[in-house]
């Protein structure tokens, strides 16, 4: 029997030269270029808030032992919302930093989340978008249905069912992958063991407010990734406008869906994505009154 190709044709990577033979295995990780000014700025940035944080905290009281894991937390809170908005509006970084600063101080107000939301979400955006210029491959899968399957065990059974609709989104966009669908109905079966609390979900009007704050601002993302010219890192093409733009408005719709479903808790969980998109979205309302975005088709 012939080997069933991909439905799609023409969007997959060109050879890669990789002696140690894992990018068959994971095809989402993408290196961070010290060679950037953005990049040096987002690391120096990441280790001034893990000594300022250490340093506020010891000197207000707190034992050393909590003070240190708040501040790595906060540094880490900068970092992962700075990665994401790289994945969220890949051709402007400077949004990142704002969207950094701000989950910093969102975990000031609002407190931090579970961080495995971050990295499921991570490689979901970068499986939508293909910014690592490859498709996932089974070890992103296993990493991504793994931490969605355990998400819903500790209560949140949002995250089974909105990976089942990734993966369903991602087989039917342009470069879909038809083995997708398979994915889905795994990610879905998760559903069975996940925990669906009976207790009210507890939602405050500041956290409505925040995240229907970031929906708006970021909104016009969707319109001007139609002029994208970043491009994949490892094949070099540029990224294709409307997988760009599904991945945004799965963005949106994972926003709404999380914080209505379980409330606050989702909501801290999804502070340094929330204001990743806070971030991106003033960075590009400054961009458009500076004439400084290329309204250019390829």
């Amino acid at each position: 029997m012939a080997k069933k190709g991909n439905k799609y044709k023409g969007y997959e990577p060109g050879e890669v030269y990789d002696p140690t033979g894992i990018s068959k295995y994971l095809g989402l990780g993408r290196p961070i270029d010290f060679g950037e000014k953005v990049n040096k700025i987002a690391m120096l940035a990441t280790i001034f808030i893990c000594v300022a944080v250490t340093l506020w905290k010891t000197s207000s009281g707190m034992d050393s032992g909590e003070a240190v894991m708040f501040s790595m937390t906060s540094g880490l809170g900068f970092l992962l919302s700075y990665i994401i908005a790289l994945e969220l509006d890949p051709d402007r970084q400077l949004g990142g930093l704002i969207g950094g600063a701000l989950t910093v101080l969102g975990y000031y107000f609002f407190g931090a989340g579970n961080i495995t939301v971050m990295l499921w979400l991570l490689f979901i955006l970068r499986m939508l978008n293909r910014s690592s210029g490859d498709r996932h491959r089974i070890g992103d899968n296993v990493i991504i249905i793994a931490s969605a399957v355990w998400l819903g065990k500790e209560g949140f059974w949002v995250y089974p069912l909105l990976t089942g609709a990734a993966y369903i989104l991602e087989s039917q966009i342009k470069g879909g992958y038809f083995r997708s669908l398979y994915l889905a109905g795994i990610s879905l079966a998760g559903l069975i063991i996940a925990e669906f609390s009976k207790e009210s979900v507890v939602l405050t009007m500041d956290m409505i407010v925040l995240n229907c704050f970031a929906i708006i601002l970021f909104l016009p993302e969707i319109r001007i990734a139609e002029y994208t010219q970043a491009k994949g890192d490892k094949n070099g093409k540029r990224l294709i406008p409307k997988r760009l733009q599904a991945t945004m408005g799965f963005f949106c719709m994972l926003l709404v869906a999380a914080i209505f479903l379980h409330g606050n808790e989702a909501g801290k969980q999804l502070l340094p994505g929330t204001m990743a998109a806070i971030g991106c979205g003033l960075y590009l309302l400054v961009a458009l009154m500076r004439h400084q975005v290329v309204f250019k088709k390829y």
